[in-house]
């Protein structure tokens, strides 16, 4: 009787083991955005004289109004605005020495990020007052150039705050714009983060 109540303990112990090992196994880790599962793309936005165009980098194209993150507008498609505040926020930083590809999770996330939902065109040079944040710039003396604010950077994510639990991060920044009679061909580097 001593033997089978000591085989019976042991099923025990051993049973109720088992059961708190499988409950650890059960829990699920929490998924964060990382470096590892980066990727950067190029996006070519072609914005023609007059029109509206609505882009999604999650799929790197075009898309209709109710599918987009961004829009580009007005002259030469030069004022970039988010698409769809009710799920996406916007902002921008500028850093120095870097490029998308060698932005880490890290580093977006300690800058100084400033929200906004619109970035313009400085036209200074040609005495037009700057209004709100830039991303391009309108060289008027040096042949009507367009060009890329230096050094700034755009950052779009879902999530309630930025931070590694964020649903999505992209952060994009013009490489190259050509303007031409209205018409307008942006080159954007973006990086994606998603989980």
């Amino acid at each position: 009787m001593n033997k089978l109540f000591t085989t019976a303990a042991l099923l025990c112990t051993l049973s109720l083991g088992f059961t708190s090992c499988s409950k650890d196994d059960d829990r699920v880790e929490e998924r964060k955005l990382n470096d590892a599962t980066a990727t950067t793309a190029v996006a070519t936005i072609e914005v023609p004289a007059g029109a509206k165009v609505f882009y999604d980098f999650k799929t790197n194209s075009t898309q209709e109004e109710a599918q987009s993150m961004i829009n580009l507008s007005e002259t030469y498609g030069s004022t970039l605005q988010n698409s769809s505040p009710e799920h996406y926020k916007m902002g921008y930083f500028d850093q120095e020495n870097t490029s998308v590809e060698k932005l880490t999770l890290s580093s977006i996330l300690e800058a100084k990020i400033e929200l906004t939902d619109k970035l313009g065109i400085d036209a200074s040079s040609a005495g037009a007052p700057v209004k709100g944040p830039t991303w391009i710039i309108y060289d008027y003396k040096n042949n009507h150039a367009v060009y890329p604010t230096p050094n700034r950077y755009i950052v779009i994510y879902k999530g309630e705050k930025l931070s590694d639990k964020s649903d999505e991060l992209y952060v994009i920044q013009a490489a190259e714009v050509t303007a031409l009679r209205g018409d307008a061909t942006y080159n954007i580097n973006f990086k994606k983060f998603i989980k």
